[in-house]
Parts: structure tokens; C-alpha cells; sequence
């Protein structure tokens, strides 16, 4: 069925967009603020209007200690970060981040990929929400990270969100509510931080109109999914 394989086509497509965005360091074109923009507001909009009330759904089904799911997970992301920042000469920064950014992205997209899974097995109108978002801010970047020379290297870390859907399509077939309660609420308090800490341009940069764009035309898409 569709349902089965489609997970595993958008896992490859959000991990060739994340080798290509590495390879042509998009950071440095001209529209990258205008893709910034776009993507922040889509983020924002996909985070407050279905993935947050989603999660909510299923907590309230279970157990209102979920919530920490989320907080966790925008902690876990701040602390590392931050003490990154606090405790690393300025000459090994930008190599220190770019570890960091690596570790914790193969990490998180590998969930993504499980979720990507759940979420198109549920419905693939939500699958397919879920997707553009995870695709939006996997080519963009805030953080001053390097390229990856390796090719290798590049390779692999782009395929996180296809192994993550290869093991919930193959492997781990059969989900627990709680479990995907506790996925999902990680993943929700990361992605928050991610889009207001790096993907929405603070002060004088981004493009106001794209950010605008980026949400109406995604809260609409969402609300006429409400109705499908």
C-alpha cells in the first residue's frame, strides 16, 4: 500500500536535500534569507496549529506528564548548545559546533524518520504535513557549522531519516501510544527550539514577506486538512 512505501520516498528526498543543502553550502546564495523566511513561517505554523494540538490529543488520552516530553527536549538542545558556546576556545567553535550539529541532528532525524512513518500510516494527508516542515528546515541552517569534505561522511548523516523509516517500516511495526506520545513531544520541543533560536531571522535579516507567505499559505493548507 501507498502508505507503506511513501514514508521511505520522503525519507529520500529530505536526506538528498539535506546532503545537497551541505554540498552547495546554500548559506552562502543570495536568496538563502528568503528561504530562511518562508521556512520559518511554515515551521511555526505547522508546530502550533498541528504538531503541538496532535501531541496534546494524545497526552490528555494518557497522562498529562508528557508534557515534559517537550521540555526536555528544548532543554536538552539549549543546554548542549550553550555550554558549547561557554566552554570552547573561539578558534574550535565552529569545529566543536559542527560535531555537535552532526551527533545530535543524525540523532533527531532518525526519530523523524519513525515518526514520518507513524504519522503517514495514521493519514498521509498528516504524513505529508509533517514532511514539508522536517524538508524546510533540514535545508536551512543558522548554525556556523562546516561543510562536510567527507563524502562519506555527508552520505551517511543524510541518511538518518531514511533509517529511522526503514525501522519503523520493517522492524519496529508494531506502536505503543505512550511511546509515540514521548517521540513526538522530544521531537516538538526541539523543532521549537530550532525554528526560534535558528530558523526565524532576528532583527534586521529575513524577509518579512516570505515569512508571511510561509504561514498563510500553510495554515490554510492545514485548516482545509481539517475537513479532509
Amino acid at each position: 500500500m501507498i502508505e507503506d512505501y511513501l514514508p521511505l520516498l520522503l525519507a529520500l528526498l529530505v536526506g538528498t536535500t539535506y546532503y545537497l543543502s551541505n554540498k552547495f553550502n546554500f548559506r552562502k546564495r543570495s536568496y538563502h534569507h528568503k528561504v530562511i523566511s518562508f521556512s520559518a513561517g511554515v515551521s511555526i505554523t505547522y508546530v502550533l496549529l498541528e504538531f503541538f494540538p496532535a501531541f496534546t490529543e494524545r497526552v490528555l488520552f494518557l497522562n498529562k506528564y508528557f508534557f515534559v516530553a517537550i521540555l526536555v527536549g528544548f532543554i536538552a538542545h539549549h543546554l548542549i548548545e550553550k555550554y558549547i558556546y561557554q566552554h570552547t576556545r573561539k578558534d574550535e567553535l565552529i569545529k566543536t559546533l559542527s560535531l555537535e550539529d552532526n551527533v545530535f541532528s543524525f540523532t533527531y532525524h532518525i526519530i523523524l524518520g519513525i515518526l514520518l512513518v507513524i504519522f503517514t500510516k495514521g493519514s498521509i494527508t498528516k504524513g505529508i504535513l509533517f514532511f514539508v516542515p522536517v524538508l524546510s528546515f533540514t535545508f536551512v541552517s543558522m548554525l556556523p557549522t562546516e561543510p562536510h569534505r567527507s563524502t562519506k561522511r555527508a552520505i551517511t548523516l543524510a541518511s538518518s531519516t531514511f533509517i529511522g523509516s526503514l525501522f519503523a517500516t520493517f522492524v519496529w511495526t508494531s506502536y505503543q501510544l505512550w511511546i509515540e506520545t514521548l517521540l513526538i513531544g522530544l521531537v516538538l520541543g526541539v523543532l521549537l527550539y530550532t525554528v526560534i533560536r535558528h530558523h526565524i531571522p532576528f532583527g534586521r535579516k529575513g524577509k518579512i514577506g516570505y515569512f508571511t507567505i510561509g504561514f498563510i499559505l500553510y495554515s490554510l493548507l492545514i485548516i482545509a486538512s481539517w475537513y479532509i
